[in-house]
């Protein structure tokens, strides 16, 4: 057979080297896990600002790229697509120099948004329990989730810092006892090993 490669062998040693470091990067992500989890527990205001200048920080960058690709856009893609991507460019940095510059307004924002989407959502699922799609139990169950979708988007839209503040915690909680699970079974893996 010309041309074809043979496959190549795994040494016994590098298959256990392998599954060493398999085991070492499980081992990191749940200790990573834990401990990301533990600073989102305790610090859940840092947490909240540390999320809020990454944002700023995305927009600014996703905003520059768009303003490349409108520099250097082939000629193809037509002066007025160029210009429209220069100027979404430009609003994304600015957004995000905003975002830097007033931290709790970036969080409030993105807090606003999210409770604007539960309380339209809400409205809209409650409306359609009213439509012939729905009957009986289920009529009354997509109503009763509707009504509780816009609470939750009022309650986001009154106290929006506190929210989040709560969905951080929530957040961390859960990323701890998942790292604490992964790390039994990355542990009890090695064991077996």
């Amino acid at each position: 057979m010309t041309g074809s490669v043979a496959p190549a062998l795994v040494t016994p040693e590098e298959s256990r080297r392998t599954e060493r470091l398999l085991w070492w990067l499980a081992l990191a992500g749940a200790v990573t896990s834990v401990v990301v989890g533990a600073l989102m527990v305790f610090w859940p205001e840092a947490t909240l600002y540390i999320g809020a200048v990454l944002f700023g920080l995305w927009l600014i960058v996703h905003g520059i790229v768009n303003v490349a690709r409108a520099i250097i856009s082939t000629v193809g893609d037509g002066p007025g697509m160029r210009a429209l991507e220069a100027v979404i460019g430009i609003v994304f940095i600015g957004a995000g120099i905003v975002c830097l510059r007033h931290l709790v307004l970036s969080i409030v924002a993105v807090a606003t948004v999210i409770g604007l989407m539960w309380v339209i959502g809400g409205i809209v699922r409650i409306a359609s329990a009213f439509t012939p799609r729905y009957s009986g139990a289920a009529r009354a169950a997509v109503a009763v989730f509707g009504t509780i979708t816009v609470a939750g988007g009022l309650i986001v839209l009154v106290w929006p810092k506190m929210t989040l503040l709560a969905v951080v915690v929530f957040t961390g909680v859960w990323m701890i006892v998942m790292g604490l699970v992964q790390l039994v079974v990355v542990i009890r893996l090695r064991a077996a090993v």
